[in-house]
């Protein structure tokens, strides 16, 4: 653990007390390039955590810091109401790069303010239309921040405990998550269809409260544990949304950008989203967010109905989104990151033959899950989990642990990381299952 002092003579530990309770651990970063990390002792990891999700293009990428060195110069917040030629153009990159009909951009500031956003133009948009109610179809395990209304969306419960009435909003109805290794519905997954898709139409006839008007959901589950659906899914979901004109909101807040292998998750699954939201990797390390959407919903706003001081007015994340944007094509990222995961999955189901306690390894690009079980009836093992975590972070290796059971390990490396990295990093978690496996094994 890292004692090193500061100035005044204060070390790491006496300065962590300054912080608010979090989540934060050793060992303290300071500086990275690509896929790498290097702490204050000098000791380098490979980073599969990304931020998460916030390094997709790798840390002090060159384009990203002389882009934002050149705005530094020029004025860093555009002031009031006014435009902005680099904020416009991010925009239009943005919508060309989704594609599938996305016409308006709204800038915020983080993926909570970006789903808060998307669900207030939704409702918008169905007073605009004569609609009779304010049903909101959310997904259980799915995460759409920390903000009240997005914690209120969220499907994971330890996400809200003593949070008292901050995470709850009228209206909201959770459906089962497409979560084949333990599907919710108890069927199997080889002959059970898309049962959780109709779910959906089951709880606008039996739960929503008035009529329907909006759905909102990650195309592949994050937080809630890099749960991929079957193919057939969105589909489903959307056909049965049109049929009763209801609004689809995809939150890709950490899937966008090309972690998936694709330029957005939804573009796998065939579906055209209403509105689409975005955060994490856009600013390439500045707060930057927001939604897509299409020309029907982006105009359901009146000219006071929404803003925010900073969002298209942070020049920085302008900058930084521009030179990401432009990044993300010039290196093909989306392409690298279809590899890279290929290349990972390959090796972890390797693993899982060879270490009981992986009970599932599962993805799409470089969003992967490695679920660990306590045994053949996979029981999530979250301490095990934890332990694993550790193990690989002493072998040199960056990763974090999340999913309802809190027994999932979640692999989001930067798109930059090289197929030599992946085998590397591959070896170091080979040697941290082994370790953990071993000190679970019977007897």
């Amino acid at each position: 653990m890292s004692v090193l002092q500061n100035d005044q003579g204060q070390s790491i530990d006496e300065l962590k007390n300054y912080l608010v309770v979090n989540q934060n651990i050793m060992p303290a970063i300071e500086k990275g390039s690509g896929a790498e990390v290097i702490d204050e002792d000098g000791k380098s990891f490979i980073d599969l955590e990304a931020g998460p999700g916030v390094s997709s293009v790798g840390h002090a990428h060159p384009d990203i810091v002389a882009a934002i060195r050149d705005q530094l110069d020029r004025i860093v917040h555009i002031p009031g109401r006014y435009h902005s030629r680099r904020t416009l153009e991010l925009a239009k990159d943005i919508c060309e790069y989704a594609g599938n009909g996305m016409k308006r951009v709204f800038f915020a500031n983080s993926g909570a303010e970006s789903a808060d956003g998307a669900i207030k133009i939704g409702l918008k948009h169905a007073v605009n239309r004569g609609k009779k109610g304010f049903g909101i179809l959310a997904i259980q395990h799915g995460f759409h921040g920390r903000t009240s209304l997005p914690l209120a969306l969220t499907g994971i419960a330890k996400q809200k405990r003593g949070m008292g009435p901050y995470g709850t909003f009228p209206g909201i109805t959770h459906v089962p998550a497409p979560y084949c290794y333990r599907c919710p519905l108890k069927l199997n997954a080889a002959t059970c269809g898309v049962k959780c898709a109709e779910a959906v139409e089951t709880a606008i006839q039996t739960s929503v409260a008035g009529e329907p008007a909006i759905m909102i959901g990650e195309p592949v589950l994050g937080v809630g544990g890099a749960i991929v659906p079957p193919t057939e899914y969105w589909p489903k979901v959307e056909e049965i949304l049109k049929r009763y004109d209801v609004t689809l909101i995809h939150d890709e807040v950490f899937t966008g950008f090309g972690r998936t292998g694709k330029p957005f998750a939804f573009h796998h699954f065939g579906t055209s989203p209403d509105v689409v939201t975005f955060a994490k990797a856009i600013g390439g390390g500045v707060p930057l967010g927001g939604f897509i959407a299409t020309e029907e919903l982006g105009t359901a706003f009146e000219p006071a109905d929404h803003f925010t001081t900073y969002g298209a007015k942070n020049m920085l994340g302008m900058a930084s989104g521009q030179a990401v944007m432009n990044v993300l094509r010039k290196e093909n990222l989306a392409e690298r990151a279809k590899a890279a995961g290929a290349q990972f999955l390959e090796g972890l189901r390797a693993f899982k033959k060879k270490f009981p306690i992986l009970g599932d390894a599962r993805g799409l690009g470089l969003m992967i899950g490695m679920e660990i079980v306590a045994d053949d009836n996979r029981t999530p093992a979250p301490k095990l989990a934890k332990q694993l975590e550790a193990e690989a972070l002493k072998n040199g290796v960056l990763i974090s642990t999340t999913g309802v059971f809190g027994n999932t390990l979640r692999v989001t490396p930067p798109l930059v990381i090289t197929p030599q990295q992946v085998d590397q990093a591959l070896d170091r978690l080979g040697r941290a299952l082994a370790t953990v496996n071993e000190s679970h094994a019977p007897g």
